[in-house]
């Protein structure tokens, strides 16, 4: 049997650097960013909000939309456990057997502050010509009813 003096033969051949793999988080992430660059298809826009059919608790805010050829602002201003307190205006987006040069201040209106009624389940409010208003994700709907049209408005709320 021979004695060896010095390493083992394996042990003196060179050590080739070892590469440590990237984490695998690392790669997803890189994937995930070139992905999310690549792309060129035109803005992307959020959807439109729209009711769910989930009345939620009545709240004071000011919220705006369409009803007909109006825009309409609509704001509550107190909710009391019987009744709510609102006020109403808007412009008058075309009217009807007019001049086309009226002012816009003869297309403004706004209605004296109202108090209506809150309903059995405290959820909507009755107005004039409002009726069923109630909070829709986020939104205020309801019904308004005008002589010979009748309109289910979703008013949008304003930040």
């Amino acid at each position: 049997m021979a004695f060896l003096t010095g390493p083992h033969p394996e042990e003196r051949a060179p050590h080739a650097p070892q590469r440590k793999p990237l984490p695998k988080i690392l790669l997803l992430v890189a994937a995930l960013l070139a992905c999310s660059c690549s792309s060129d298809d035109g803005p992307h826009y959020a959807a439109a909000r729209r009711p769910l059919g989930m009345r939620e608790t009545l709240h004071t805010g000011h919220w705006r939309g369409q009803v007909g050829m109006t825009e309409v602002d609509y704001v509550i201003d107190q909710v009391a456990p019987t009744s709510v307190s609102v006020r109403v205006s808007g412009t008058v987006l075309r009217q009807a057997n007019r001049s086309l040069q009226a002012s816009s201040v003869d297309n403004y209106f706004y209605d004296r502050p109202r108090t209506c009624k809150r309903t059995a389940d405290g959820k909507a409010f009755d107005c004039t010509r409002y009726t069923d208003m109630h909070i829709d994700n986020g939104l205020l709907c309801g019904v308004y009813q005008a002589p010979e049209q009748l309109y289910r408005p979703c008013l949008e709320p304003v930040l």
